[in-house]
């Protein structure tokens, strides 16, 4: 434990994310399991900046080797954690739902295959918009989430951010009154406008810098509100601030992913008052509910240059929480012109 101890506060003070004795038994625990370093951040769910400071002080240590692209424990690390009861993480998550506790049937069968084929043509992720897509069994269950929780039938849902086509996912099943999207990216813009001719869905698109006020005619006037946020405290509480300026009234709801990727609990901490000090209550976290598609521009990221071994991701390793919140009495969103660099700060990663 004294090691642990030690290594976390060295870990700490190197990088400025907070880490405990756990934090470093996790990224042990997932050593045993991979020797892939995506698949271990994946695993640990501790931010990258602190999981990658971590195996580089544990290497020093003589505890791990870096050999290629694979990381491995050494003679006197495989001694270490058997001597003090570390096993490898066991995976107990449901193979049919994958843990997001809703399946795609019924009615929304018919749409998801539609989406499948629509989507394969979409414009790819850019780095310049922080950009980073989930799969379409994803997005759609997503969908059935939000349709099981009473929030699409009949209401108007509105899209802040569409990288994840969230937009025709939803209007491709007829069941909200109403689908608007706002979103800085035109390609994205061009395209859902095109799908919405197209299959005549009548999905309402428009080009809008999230940075600056919403449009007069969106704030109270939604039932639902989805987005993808950046990870930051002060990001959160704007662009879910955004989220919550569109919605009409209380018990009105909103869907949106926090990942651990670049968010240590202490910064859940703060991002969960941000949401209570709102007049938001949390209903759902649902872990790992989201999965992200690898995208192109790994390379560029803060993240690859952190990596103790250079070696692209082949598998999924970026997921997220799904939160879904729900307004009460007194509840404020925010729709002040957004300054600065709200996107960085010293547990991310993909910016």
């Amino acid at each position: 434990m004294e090691f642990l101890t030690r290594v976390a506060q060295e870990a700490e003070k190197n990088t400025q994310v907070p880490a405990y004795p756990v934090s470093v038994e996790k990224v042990l625990k997932a050593v045993i399991a991979t020797g892939d370093f995506w698949k271990i951040v994946d695993l640990c769910d501790e931010p990258l900046p602190l999981v990658a400071e971590i195996l580089k002080i544990l290497n020093r240590e003589g505890m791990l080797a870096f050999e290629g692209s694979q990381i491995l424990l050494t003679e006197k690390g495989a001694d270490f954690v058997k001597r003090t009861g570390i096993e490898p993480f066991v995976s107990h998550r449901c193979s049919c739902c994958n843990g997001r506790g809703v399946v795609i049937d019924g009615e929304l069968k018919e749409a998801f295959e539609k989406f499948v084929e629509i989507q394969k043509n979409r414009p790819p992720a850019i780095h310049c918009y922080d950009q980073g897509y989930v799969t379409p069994e994803n997005s759609f269950a997503r969908v059935a989430l939000a349709d099981d929780r009473g929030d699409l039938r009949g209401k108007k849902v509105c899209v802040l951010g569409d990288d994840d086509l969230m937009s025709i996912a939803l209007a491709l099943t007829g069941l909200p009154e109403k689908v608007t999207i706002l979103e800085i990216d035109e390609r994205l813009i061009k395209f859902i406008k095109e799908v919405s001719d197209k299959y005549g869905l009548n999905i309402d698109a428009r080009v809008h810098d999230l940075r600056q006020p919403l449009p007069d005619d969106v704030v109270g006037a939604y039932d639902t509100f989805f987005c993808d946020p950046p990870e930051t405290v002060e990001a959160i509480k704007a662009f879910v601030g955004r989220g919550v300026a569109t919605l009409r009234s209380e018990r009105c709801a909103g869907y949106f992913g926090v990942t651990r990727r670049e968010s240590s609990l202490d910064k859940w901490r703060k991002i969960q008052k941000v949401l209570l000090d709102m007049g938001l209550v949390i209903t759902d976290l649902l872990h790992n509910f989201n999965e992200y598609v690898n995208w192109d521009y790994y390379e560029e990221m803060r993240g690859w240059q952190l990596t103790p071994v250079k070696e692209p991701p082949k598998e999924i390793w970026y997921k997220s929480t799904q939160f879904r919140v729900e307004t009460v009495r007194g509840f404020k969103g925010f729709n002040e012109p957004i300054v600065g660099d709200i996107y960085n700060d010293a547990e991310s990663s993909t910016t």
